[in-house]
């Protein structure tokens, strides 16, 4: 019943007999009439027109729930006898007379004309039926007609035994996502090698590669294996054999290491790197034989994986050769000349499956449950290939070509899946267009992070793009169900195939996947560590942003070098410098050490204060250029009475570790850790001024026992770090606390000590972001020291870099700052 006699949006369904005119059926034209007519009702229908030849009915737009329900509850009863012909359409429909009376509009005309075409029990839906454009209802081909003046008359077949997309798409979750294998045995055979070598699997996207690399871990159940494969950060150096490992432990139980194979296996877990022959030494160790049963190490899509970990790949499969490799490569893919001294011994390639393998894989798919000519049809659909049949499988179930009759999965018709072959990238796209818009981000944002990422980081980046509903907490079930992604272990989400993730990056336009980009890089690199940097650089540099990326490319070139990985420091400088030629890297020896340049030794604690600070704590407004002393570097000798430090002084001429012997034998000190931490304060100072590393970290160590000063021990311990040339571990740790300040003060002060580590490592324009951004901070906390601190900084990074009238601005500032400290 309409409301009102107001023009409104109605789906319109029209009726026709078998025969064209229900009035000469012979099937009691009134009374059927108003049978049908009473039932629409029910459903919140109304009359709107009525002639000898047909009658039709309405429903508000938003009804369609209600008028689909209607229609085929009419062909469904009518199936035993005599099958109606029916029309929808939608649009603008217009009262005639009185409320509840006749309507009259084109969407009616649209339905009539569509009846009259219509076969006996179809119904045909016109084209501009909102539910039809946005793919909610399911259709199954075109029917085209004459309409009684001779104009051509188009409409589109609904599917009556499936009409609702939500019902084909819950179809897909019907299907085997892991089957047994088919077809690969005389393959899997030949690449059982023998201990201490190498087999080569070359294998097209798609061929089932990572499943014959799963398969033959399944079979030869080794006691522990590696499975390296290009996941979350790839290209962070030793990224993935991190990854592996990490997987190898949730797996398996670890192997008893020797000490310093255990503390080089922990720092690798932690993101901070080490050299490729102590990582090897861990692979060999890892891989051991055990009771007789030897190791697995497998390497998937190799050309994915950084160079450093198939560096380490290369020094571990010779020697001593207690474990079995197998390498997976494209078909026509060289070996990356890294791994060409590893000992080939067999080498397979996979292509498409032969037919009888093809029909029995789509079979298993199944569950067995397909008719033989579905199964054939399907099989031949999807090339041969593994991944193209699953994919076919998946679109004909999710269009309703392929339906579940009962249990067994049958043809909708005879036409139905025979159309040509495709590859599993054709399938993949068309099947993305049912995709939720939550469900897409998510897998977009998965693709984009590796393939297989922590969901919390997902969230961050896929929320960014498509609010809350992107979630991974919010689609995963349905992402796994209808088979888009797995989850690999707790808290992770990973797609089907990099074939699929290739898909959903390839569905996005340029701007778009620009965006997702920067988003992308945004949110790593606040959560990853120096040799992390790597992945943050790559997005920048998609995204346009190659000044930028640049920076992040050379930061982690610094990681890779001070960490011992050579070959991937220098493909990131290469990286760097092929962004921006101008860009400030680290210098590598011909032998890959890393060297460290004058202007950078010369940043230091001593250097700092003399530049800055005069006697008293004044600033020098004359002299903002660095001298050459040298020492640590620690923005606590700038302004650190925050942290219960005095006032800087000049270095004591008796040695401060006879000094610092001494506090044991000082009874103020022994009884109160309070007067002991801010003793060992001033002589830390000293020590630091004096270059005399050992002395800082005894320092360091009796003021970790007081309980006193911890964030500035982690700083200071972070500068001994840089002292000793380890920037990789030192800049993880004062990036680290940045991140877990706990207050805006505190933050300020850890974003200035990272700063000047950036200078102390090389990486000055890197330090001037981050000290400026110290004094926006410190400005918005109104800390007025810590402005200071910064000014002074940044007055002497401004010298360092041969700016003297920028030094002299900040020099400026930093008196600003220093009168408004005392008044």
């Amino acid at each position: 019943m309409r409301d009102d006699a107001r023009v409104a949006e109605r789906i319109v369904v029209s009726f026709h007999g078998p025969n064209g005119s229900l009035a000469s059926s012979g099937s009691g034209y009134l009374e059927r009439s108003l049978s049908i007519l009473k039932r629409a009702e029910a459903h919140g229908g109304a009359l709107c027109a009525w002639s000898g030849e047909a009658y039709s009915v309405d429903f508000a737009a938003e009804a369609l729930d209600e008028a689909l329900g209607f229609t085929l509850e009419q062909v469904a009863e009518a199936q035993d006898g005599e099958p109606l012909r029916i029309g929808i359409a939608q649009g603008e429909m217009q009262p005639i007379g009185a409320q509840g009376g006749l309507a009259w509009g084109k969407p009616l005309v649209r339905a009539e004309r569509l009846a009259a075409i219509a076969r006996p029990g179809e119904v045909l839906l016109d084209a501009d039926v909102a539910a039809v454009q946005s793919g909610d209802l399911v259709t199954a081909g075109l029917r085209r007609g004459r309409a009684a003046d001779g104009s051509i008359v188009r409409g589109l077949r609904l599917d009556i035994y499936a009409p609702l997309r939500g019902d084909t798409l819950a179809n897909v979750l019907k299907l085997v996502l892991a089957p047994e294998l088919v077809g690969r045995e005389e393959e899997l055979g030949k690449l059982t090698v023998p201990l201490g070598c190498a087999g080569l699997l070359r294998a097209a996207p798609g061929a089932g590669g990572t499943r014959l690399l799963q398969e033959l871990a399944r079979r030869l159940a080794p006691p522990r294996s590696l499975r390296i494969a290009p996941t979350f950060l790839p290209r962070e150096p030793l990224g993935a054999l991190r990854n592996a490992f990490a997987r190898s432990l949730g797996r398996e139980e670890p192997p008893a290491l020797p000490e310093a194979l255990a503390a080089a296996f922990n720092k690798l877990l932690a993101g901070e790197g080490i050299d490729p022959r102590s990582a090897a030494e861990l692979v060999d160790a890892w891989l051991a034989p055990v009771d007789g049963r030897s190791g697995l190490l497998t390497v998937d899509d190799v050309a994915l994986i950084d160079v450093a970990t198939l560096e380490v790949v290369s020094q571990a499969i010779p020697a001593p050769g207690f474990f079995r490799s197998v390498v997976r490569l494209d078909v026509e893919e060289a070996l990356p000349e890294v791994l060409s001294s590893i000992p080939v011994v067999a080498e397979v390639t996979l292509g498409p499956l032969p037919k009888e393998a093809a029909v029995a894989l789509a079979r298993a798919f199944c569950g067995g449950a397909i008719t033989q000519e579905a199964a054939e049809r399907w099989a031949r659909r999807g090339e041969g290939m593994p991944l193209g049949i699953r994919e076919a499988l998946a679109e004909g179930l999710s269009t309703g070509e392929l339906r579940w009759a009962g249990d067994v999965a049958e043809p909708r018709d005879r036409a139905s899946g025979r159309g040509a072959p495709a590859p599993a990238h054709e399938w993949i796209v068309r099947r993305a267009t049912w995709l939720e818009p939550g469900e897409r981000a998510a897998l977009v944002g998965v693709a984009l992070l590796g393939a297989d990422a922590p969901s919390e980081i997902v969230d961050a980046v896929s929320t960014l793009m498509a609010g809350a509903g992107a979630r991974v907490a919010v689609v995963e079930d349905a992402l796994v169900g209808a088979g888009w992604a797995y989850r690999p272990e707790e808290g992770w989400l990973a797609i089907a195939s990099r074939t699929t993730a290739r898909a959903l990056i390839g569905l996005l336009d340029a701007g778009t996947r620009e965006l997702w980009h920067r988003m992308a890089g945004r949110v790593l690199e606040q959560n990853v560590g120096p040799l992390g940097l790597a992945e943050p650089a790559y997005h920048a540099a998609v995204a346009g942003e190659r000044a930028s990326a640049a920076v992040l490319a050379a930061e982690a070139a610094l990681a890779a070098a001070g960490a011992g990985l050579r070959k991937a420091a220098a493909a990131l400088i290469d990286e760097a410098r092929s962004l921006d030629p101008d860009v400030q890297v680290p210098e590598l020896s011909d032998e890959g050490e890393l060297l460290v340049d004058a202007p950078a030794e010369e940043l230091s604690i001593a250097s700092i204060i003399e530049a800055a600070m005069g006697e008293g704590g004044q600033m020098r407004a004359s002299d903002p250029h660095p001298p050459s002393s040298l020492g640590s570097l620690s923005p606590d000798s700038l302004s650190a009475r925050g942290e219960g430090v005095a006032a800087y002084g000049l270095p004591s001429k008796p040695s401060v570790a006879e000094a610092v012997e001494a506090l044991g034998d000082d009874p103020a000190a022994v009884e109160d850790p309070v007067v002991m931490a801010e003793r060992l304060s001033k002589l830390l100072r000293e020590a630091l001024v004096e270059g005399d590393i050992k002395t800082v970290e005894d320092i360091l160590v009796r003021l970790r026992v007081t309980g006193e000063h911890d964030a500035l021990v982690d700083r200071m311990g972070a500068f001994v770090l840089l002292a000793r040339r380890e920037p990789g571990e030192a800049l993880r740790k004062l990036k680290e606390a940045v991140d877990s300040a706990s207050s805006p003060r505190a933050r300020v002060r850890a974003r200035l000590s990272y700063g000047i580590g950036l200078a102390s490592a090389g990486d000055m324009d890197r330090a001037l972001m981050e000290t400026l951004t110290a004094l926006a901070r410190a400005r918005e906390a109104s800390d007025q020291r810590a402005e200071q601190a910064c000014a002074r900084f940044l007055a002497y990074l401004s010298a360092a870099m041969g700016q003297p009238q920028a030094a002299m601005v900040w020099t400026k500032v930093a008196q600003t700052s220093g009168e408004a400290l005392r008044g």
